[in-house]
C-alpha cells in the first residue's frame, strides 16, 4: 500500500535547512534506490498518522521531516550488511545498531534540525524497553519516535528489500496488533490502522491451516473409534494368581493354545 503525499518535501523550514535535507537525500538514493523512497513512504505514513492523531501543521511537519532524515545514519553502514539485514551476525548487527547515533551525529552542529535529533536517536526503541540505543520506556520515547518506529516497521516488510522477506498488507497489520504492548504504543498502532486502512477490521491469522486442523481432527477420532485388539501375554510367576490362571485355563481351553505352567512344562490341552 503506496500512500502519495505530494508535500513530502514540504519540511518546517525552508532555506538551508532544505538544501541539507535534499542532499542527505540525494546520498541515500545513491546509495540505495530502496533506503531512498522507504524514507519517502515513512514520512508518509508518520505524516499521516500525525494528522490522524490530531497534532499541529508544525509538530506533522517535523515528524514528517525526522521521517525523511531517519536512516541517513545508514550511509555508514557497508551494502554488504544492508543486504543481508535482519540476518547478521552479532558484530554486524552491532554496527548495523549504530545507524541512530551516526545519523544524530550528522546533524547535531546544525541548529536547524534541533528538534528532530530526538527523533531519529529513538525510532528504534520499543515501548516495552528493549529497543536501542538508549533502552527507552513507554511514554519517554518521543511521540515522533514511537510514530516513526510503526510506519517504519510497516514500510520494512511491506516493501522490503528482498522479495523474499515481503509481506501482504493483512499479515503486516496482524504483526502490528501481536507487537501492541511491547514493540508499539497501542494509541500509535490504532491511529496507524485508522489512517492507512479506516473502517477495516482484520481478520483472525490462523496458526495452522483451517484443512490441516480438519484432518487432524478427522483422523483423531477415527482412531478413537478403532476397536482395540486383545493381547495374550505368559505372565511372570509373580504375577501368577488364581483368578488370573483360571482366565488363562479357559481362554486355552477354547482355543487349544497352551496354558502356563509356572513350575512345569507347558502342556496342550
Amino acid at each position: 500500500m503506496m500512500l502519495s503525499i505530494p508535500q513530502y518535501l514540504d519540511f518546517s523550514c525552508t532555506g538551508k535547512a532544505k538544501e541539507i535535507c535534499d542532499f542527505f537525500l540525494e546520498l541515500l538514493k545513491r546509495k540505495s534506490e530502496f533506503l531512498y523512497l522507504h524514507s519517502q513512504q515513512v514520512a508518509n505514513y508518520s505524516a499521516s498518522v500525525a494528522a490522524k492523531l490530531g497534532l499541529s501543521r508544525k509538530e506533522i511537519n517535523i515528524i514528517r521531516t525526522a521521517a525523511l532524515m531517519h536512516d541517513i545514519g545508514l550511509l555508514s553502514v557497508p551494502n554488504s550488511i544492508l543486504n543481508k539485514f535482519p540476518y547478521l551476525n552479532a558484530r554486524e548487527m552491532a554496527q548495523y545498531k549504530r545507524h541512530c547515533i551516526a545519523g544524530c551525529s550528522m546533524l547535531e552542529n546544525m541548529e536547524e534540525f534541533n528538534s528532530i535529533i530526538d527523533l531519529i536517536r529513538s525510532h528504534h526503541e520499543k515501548w516495552n524497553g528493549t529497543g536501542y540505543p538508549k533502552r527507552l520506556k513507554g511514554v519517554n520515547i518521543p511521540l515522533g519516535a514511537r510514530i516513526i518506529a510503526v510506519a517504519d516497521y510497516y514500510d520494512s516488510v511491506i516493501n522490503p528489500c528482498t522479495a523474499q522477506w515481503e509481506k501482504k498488507h493483512q499479515e503486516a497489520l496482524q504483526e502490528l496488533l501481536n507487537g501492541i504492548g511491547t514493540d508499539f504504543d497501542p494509541e500509535i498502532v490504532k491511529a496507524f490502522m485508522d489512517a492507512i486502512a479506516p473502517g477495516k477490521t482484520l481478520k483472525p491469522v490462523h496458526v495452522f491451516p483451517k484443512a490441516e486442523k480438519g484432518k487432524s481432527k478427522v483422523a483423531a477420532k477415527k482412531i478413537a473409534e478403532v476397536p482395540t485388539k486383545s493381547v495374550y501375554m505368559e505372565l511372570p510367576p509373580e504375577q501368577n494368581e488364581p483368578a488370573t490362571q483360571a482366565l488363562l485355563s479357559r481362554v486355552a481351553e477354547d482355543s487349544g493354545t497352551e496354558t502356563y505352567e509356572p513350575s512345569g512344562t507347558p502342556t496342550i490341552k
